[in-house]
């Protein structure tokens, strides 16, 4: 870890035994927390070759696709990392992005960067047809833009060569909307995003044209979820929104006590997602009318995971924990040895996650029992993928790393530091 992460973590769990220990739960709240995560944000966008992002991975005919700590999007190949074959091998590649920002450069508290600078990629990219969709975190500033994943066409200095497809959003160069952390989404023909200048952004997932944006009046660091022609996003006004997917208007709208802190996921007829009052909700998707919450003892950070009317969410109280979908009631939890930050995911009926310190456990998902433990070595705070038996890790390190969950064996490792 960096010392600027460590320096955000520091900040961050600062502020929860602060407003544990006074029981800070008005919007006061929100903005300690947005004031203090975006001094650590821009303290990462700021410090020179430094620069951290926690891009999870989106996979499509056997590649796996994310965005890089330093500023560059990947698409590696599982079987031919497995193999230790030479990068770049069939269906690989690599581009550094550069990113626009603010007339002047970019400023936080440990220095200014210059006007053109690599990017970070916090958000996870997203896949539809042959275009791989990446939205960038810079200071203020942010962009949407469609790779062709079979042919990029972006030079060495990310400048779009404007390949069949490609396209950047906003278009002009000197353009921008706010910095993205959430990640896009890709349904039909439409791609959705929120951004921290507020706004729900539409856009045509084929031309980049945009068909609609909702202001929620609050900066947005989460994805939104979509079911049914119904967007689903919070900010960091303590507000969650349900917007038609089609045009943009508002369904409906609730305020909570705290600031929404992990991205929302869709089950039946509830939307789940955690809080910074330490609190787990599921609401009726339909009006949002609170139908159940859990308390744990931290923020629900990472975003929740649902299926067979179980909801299991990683906390920074170091547990996770097995909820009846329905009526939230506990039917385990389990402890790890550190911060879950990073999204769990299941295999079969196995439930993978990994401790902000590096430590993958793989449980028994009915049960919470241990079946095994992974020395990640390193720490780890981007989501978890999984693919048939193989849960693929980001680590701090700037490795990937492919795991083989039924045996625990690190399959392969792929570090991308010194990759142009």
């Amino acid at each position: 870890m960096t010392q600027y992460h460590k320096f955000l973590s520091f900040l961050l769990l600062m502020v929860n035994e602060v407003t544990s220990f006074f029981k800070i739960k008005t919007k006061k709240l929100s903005l300690i927390i947005l004031s203090v995560t975006a001094l650590g944000l821009l303290a990462l966008g700021c410090a020179g070759p430094t620069w951290q992002g926690w891009s999870g991975f989106t996979a499509y005919d056997g590649i796996l696709y994310f965005g890089a700590m330093d500023g560059k999007v990947l698409a590696i190949n599982p079987s031919a990392r497995s193999q230790k074959q030479s990068f770049p091998s069939e269906g690989e590649w690599v581009l550094p992005v550069k990113a626009p920002a603010a007339p002047g450069g970019m400023c936080g508290p440990l220095g200014c960067a210059p006007s053109a600078q690599p990017t970070t990629i916090y958000s996870t990219p997203v896949v539809a047809g042959n275009l791989v969709y990446v939205a960038t975190y810079a200071g203020d500033s942010g962009k949407v833009m469609a790779i062709n994943r079979l042919a990029p066409g972006y030079d060495k200095e990310g400048i779009p060569s404007w390949n069949e497809g490609e396209w950047f959003y906003p278009r002009k160069e000197n353009k921008s909307i706010g910095a993205v952390v959430g990640g896009p989404i890709v349904v039909k023909d439409t791609l959705y995003l929120g951004s921290s200048d507020g706004k729900v952004y539409a856009l045509d997932a084929v031309k980049g044209n945009e068909r609609w944006e909702f202001d929620t009046g609050g900066k947005i660091w989460t994805s939104p979820a979509i079911k049914d022609n119904v967007v689903y996003i919070s900010n960091y006004e303590h507000k969650f929104f349900a917007v038609s997917s089609m045009d943009g208007s508002l369904i409906w709208e609730i305020e909570l006590p705290a600031t929404i802190a992990s991205s929302p996921v869709v089950a039946g007829d509830k939307v789940f997602f955690g809080t910074f009052d330490n609190q787990l909700y599921a609401v009726d998707g339909t009006n949002g009318n609170v139908k159940w919450t859990f308390e744990g003892s931290n923020w629900f950070w990472s975003t929740p995971v649902v299926k067979d009317g179980v909801v299991y969410a990683g906390c920074l109280d170091h547990k996770v924990y097995a909820l009846d979908a329905s009526t939230g009631e506990k039917l385990w939890q389990f402890t790890a040895d550190g911060l879950i930050v990073s999204n769990p995911v299941l295999v079969d009926n196995l439930l993978v996650m990994v401790s902000k310190s590096g430590e993958m456990y793989v449980l028994e998902s009915d049960s919470g029992d241990l079946v095994r433990t992974v020395d990640i070595g390193y720490s780890v705070m981007a989501p978890l993928y999984a693919e048939e038996n193989m849960v693929y890790v980001h680590a701090r390190n700037r490795c990937v790393y492919g795991i083989d969950v039924q045996s625990g064996e690190k399959v392969w490792d792929f570090c991308y530091s010194d990759i142009k």
